[in-house]
This record gives structure tokens, C-alpha cells and sequence, in this order.
């Protein structure tokens, strides 16, 4: 469990600034001018940070998955369906056929 102690924004912009420096992956920052000045709860600065996140529509499991298996998004038409990319229907096809040649061979030969 941990302790409710007081943690200031600009801490957490630090603590935010050295991950981005050690995982070199491309941390915006995230939690912006919204924080009003003074120090803070380690629990409150958690909660402004999950609000962040959530507000954020392009993060996610699911948008990670589907953006490395369809094609990206045209910001002019953003209502138009994502055509799956070539490398994925390639890949599924030849699983598809394997999995056919499997079943036919040791299943339906007789």
C-alpha cells in the first residue's frame, strides 16, 4: 500500500522527464498547465494523470493493436474504414492455407 505523501507538479514532471530519458520512447507531456501550483498527494497526482489518460482517445491496447494491423488513418476522412495492410492479409492467407493442408492431410485423407 503506499503513503499518502505530498508530491509537487514539477516533481512529477521530473519523475516523468527521467522515464522518457531512460525508456527513450516518446513521452509527451502529459499532465500540462492544468495543475494548479503547490504540492499535491501522491493519490491526487495519480487521479490527474489517469483523467489525462483517459482523455487521451488514441492511447490504448485495442488502438495499438488495430493500428499495427490496418492500414493508418486519413485525417480527411476520418469516417472511412481502415483497409487491413498487406503484410497482415498476406500472412493470413498463408496461415489459412497451412491450416487447410493440416486438417485435409490428417483429418479428411482417407
Amino acid at each position: 500500500m503506499t503513503r499518502s505523501t505530498l508530491v509537487t507538479a514539477n516533481d512529477m514532471r521530473q519523475v516523468l522527464r527521467k522515464r522518457l530519458r531512460k525508456h527513450h520512447s516518446t513521452w509527451a507531456e502529459i499532465l500540462g498547465s492544468e495543475i494548479p501550483p503547490g504540492p499535491h498527494t501522491k493519490l491526487e497526482m495519480v487521479g490527474v494523470l489517469r483523467e489525462k489518460l483517459q482523455a487521451r482517445g488514441n492511447l490504448g491496447v485495442g488502438n495499438v493493436i488495430k493500428n499495427l494491423l490496418l492500414e493508418p488513418r486519413n485525417p480527411f476522412e476520418a469516417g472511412r474504414r481502415r483497409r487491413p495492410k498487406q503484410e497482415v492479409v498476406a500472412v493470413g492467407t498463408l496461415l489459412a492455407i497451412l491450416f487447410v493442408a493440416v486438417v485435409w492431410f490428417n483429418f479428411l485423407r482417407r
